[in-house]
């Protein structure tokens, strides 16, 4: 079974933390829930169901506080020279060769969609590929910082996410702000200092555990739908405590974590990516993805369903293929050097 540490996905650092594939089940649901929330719902439902799908998005903030968690647990150092340079890349074969096949089939398609239209379908993964080759390249300088003095580090990661959000309440739009990469450098310092304490050793008990997610769950859709999905509530302090207390719950073993570690879940956390990427590509081809009734709003779980099975084979056969022959060809080069 691959997991977070997987050799299969392309790790090229020895790891001496065990994968957890509890929270690749929980990469899973997230992916689902980003591919529902651009899917949405049929038009007459609820306004609170309307929120409550919408808020699948959150998914996108909680992928950079997992990337934190997962750098720190399985790369806690990075030495200047060659432990820096596998790592950088693996990070580049992780994201690039998907995404670089599936954006040159966005650009021939443009040919005849027009450039609104992939821009459209593509531009929020580009952003999110950018932004997360950001986070990358910072992580490494972010290291001794966070071992150092990581209480430290996360009161400064939650102050600033204070300010950033006081400054999207103030402004009144946010997008300006949520499309900075910088923005989620705390994000990615909180995951960090999460994978600082499971590393050694902090485990919360099976009854704080069951009691956080119960929490996180009900804390989520309170505020949803008290406040409903407008981008400043879903994307700002409010959820990187719930959603890192979610983390540290699911490493505790229970009936949740079991659930999370099982073989559909872990795959949809593979794919993870390859849905991301896909989502508004296969959706776009179904046309209008909001139906009048709840029959035809049905069609939309196979949309989802569909993304998923596009996902699986651009993962297996360009993904996962592409990254392995980018490092190989790396360790060549450097041999040849």
């Amino acid at each position: 079974m691959t997991g977070l540490t997987s050799q299969e996905q392309g790790a090229v650092l020895r790891h001496p933390q065990p994968e957890i594939l509890a929270l690749t089940g929980l990469r899973g649901l997230a992916a689902l829930g980003v591919v529902a929330s651009q899917v949405g719902v049929w038009r007459t439902a609820p306004p609170s169901l309307h929120h409550l799908v919408a808020a699948g998005s959150l998914g996108v903030p909680f992928f950079f506080l997992l990337s934190g968690f997962v750098l720190f647990y399985n790369y806690p150092t990075l030495s200047p020279g060659r432990s820096l340079g596998r790592y950088a890349v693996a990070r580049i074969a992780r994201l690039g060769p998907l995404f670089v096949v599936i954006g040159a089939g966005v650009l021939v398609l443009s040919k005849l969609n027009g450039g609104e239209w992939a821009r459209s379908v593509f531009g929020p993964q580009s952003w999110y590929v950018g932004t997360t080759l950001v986070l990358y390249a910072v992580y490494p300088a972010l290291t001794r910082i966070v071992a150092a003095d990581p209480a430290r580090a996360a009161v400064c990661a939650l102050v600033v996410q204070l300010v950033v959000l006081a400054l999207r309440l103030g402004t009144g739009s946010d997008d300006w702000l949520y499309r900075n990469p910088l923005v989620w450098i705390p994000d990615l310092v909180l995951g960090m200092v999460l994978a600082g304490a499971a590393t050694n050793g902090f485990r919360l008990s099976r009854r704080t555990a069951y009691f956080v997610q119960v929490a996180v769950v009900v804390y989520a859709v309170a505020v949803v739908l008290l406040f409903g999905s407008s981008s400043a509530v879903r994307y700002s302090v409010l959820w990187s405590v719930p959603l890192g207390l979610l983390i540290l719950s699911v490493l505790t073993r229970t009936r949740v974590s079991a659930v999370l570690a099982g073989p559909v879940l872990v795959r949809l956390g593979v794919l993870g990516y390859a849905m991301f990427l896909l989502k508004t590509v296969v959706i776009q081809g179904f046309g209008p993805v909001h139906a009048g009734s709840l029959p035809n709003a049905l069609l939309a779980v196979g949309w989802i369903g569909f993304t998923v099975l596009i996902a699986e084979g651009a993962h297996r056969y360009i993904g996962a293929p592409g990254r392995q022959w980018l490092l190989r060809l790396v360790r060549r080069t450097a041999v040849r050097a």
